[in-house]
């Protein structure tokens, strides 16, 4: 019975997985597709840990793998946004707000000072 449940648990994370590169190849824009690297990232890693645990018991490992799974869900944050700025940089490398667009800038900012001048 328990070598059964650990076998869904994997096959959960497997599952989540691959429906999530079928949805990474299925979209068109990088914006989207970071939508995709989620639930692997934490789903699934929350699956194998669960799985872990079941065999293990209490010991260290289950633990530890918990401890993985939650900085996995934490960090996921972090590079989404790393790879959002990433793709923004590709697209335009030119920072510079366009003609007419409106952007708060800070009064001590040099640009600020010379525009005074």
């Amino acid at each position: 019975m328990k070598s059964i449940l650990i076998g869904i648990f994997l096959a959960g994370a497997v599952l989540i997985t691959i429906v999530s590169v079928l949805g990474m190849m299925r979209v068109r824009d990088p914006y989207q597709r970071m939508h995709y690297i989620s639930p692997p990232a934490s789903l699934s890693s929350l699956l194998i840990a669960i799985a872990i645990f079941v065999q293990q018991g209490l010991k260290p490992e289950s633990f530890k793998a918990f401890f993985v799974a939650f900085v996995l869900v934490g960090m996921n944050t972090i590079v989404t946004h790393a790879a959002a700025r990433a793709f923004r940089i590709a697209e335009v490398p030119d920072w510079d707000p366009a003609e007419g667009e409106e952007v708060p800038i800070l009064s001590t900012d040099e640009r600020v000072e010379e525009e005074k001048n």
